[in-house]
């Protein structure tokens, strides 16, 4: 019974530290990417203003999927010793809501919207585990 929890212990922490590392690495690339992607450039239809201000909160929203990643990476390595429920309720509500409306955001654009779903499913998956964890204990 102690190794099955401990293999539990280890799947959600190795799926919430992915989600962690896949949110952060989303929003490094959002906010270091030197001009737009074609589709959003297509949609500024040549002006520069346009294309300055997607360009600035495409910025914006990476600085702050890059802090929700490293959130996540770090509640998930207490977490899965502490089995909190009040830590993996906080990693949902920072990842379900940010994630969910970046794929929204992204959908109407045109854009690879599956990747902040998949990101979704895994912390989903990962939480999920926690709890079974900790009613099992």
């Amino acid at each position: 019974m102690l190794e099955k929890a401990m293999r539990l212990d280890l799947y959600s922490h190795i799926l919430l530290t992915i989600a962690g590392v896949g949110i952060g690495l989303g929003g490094l690339y959002d906010l270091c990417t030197p001009r737009l992607p074609a589709n959003l450039a297509n949609k500024c239809v040549g002006s520069e203003e346009a294309s300055t201000i997607i360009r600035e909160v495409l910025r914006a929203l990476g600085g702050c999927l890059v802090a929700i990643g490293a959130t996540v990476c770090l509640l998930a390595t207490g977490v899965t010793r502490e089995r909190d429920p009040r830590a993996i309720a906080l990693i949902l509500i920072l990842v379900l809501p940010s994630e969910g409306m970046n794929a929204v955001g992204m959908r109407r654009v045109g854009s690879p919207y599956l990747v902040p779903l998949f990101l979704i499913l895994l912390t989903m998956a990962g939480a999920i585990l926690v709890l079974v964890r900790s009613k099992t204990s």
